[in-house]
């Protein structure tokens, strides 16, 4: 039995893109999962001291179980090119 086709993707270039170099929390709420992004952010220095660093929330996003497997699958074959590609180039002898 094959998947249903999906209607045409509608990829505008005006979204908002996150930028985001923490995920702060996974939660399932609702029937969905809710995924917390965070950013580290630096303070402004007091003084001579160096300055802080903080972890400030930029976004969350709320999938359905749906959409949460498909995230899932899409990170499990980029994570499997990833490695084939770092063992390829393990295995790799320069001239």
């Amino acid at each position: 039995m094959s998947e249903p086709q999906k209607p045409p993707l509608d990829d505008s270039q005006n979204v908002q893109e996150i930028f985001a170099s923490d995920v702060a929390g996974v939660a399932f709420v609702h029937g969905n999962f809710v995924v917390t992004l965070a950013s580290f952010r630096p303070q402004e220095p007091i003084g001579n001291q160096p300055p802080q660093v903080r972890r400030v929330v930029v976004g969350r996003i709320a999938l359905t179980n749906v959409a949460a497997g498909q995230l899932l699958q899409h990170l499990q074959r980029i994570a499997a090119q990833i490695e084939a590609t770092a063992s390829a180039v393990a295995g790799h002898k320069p001239n």
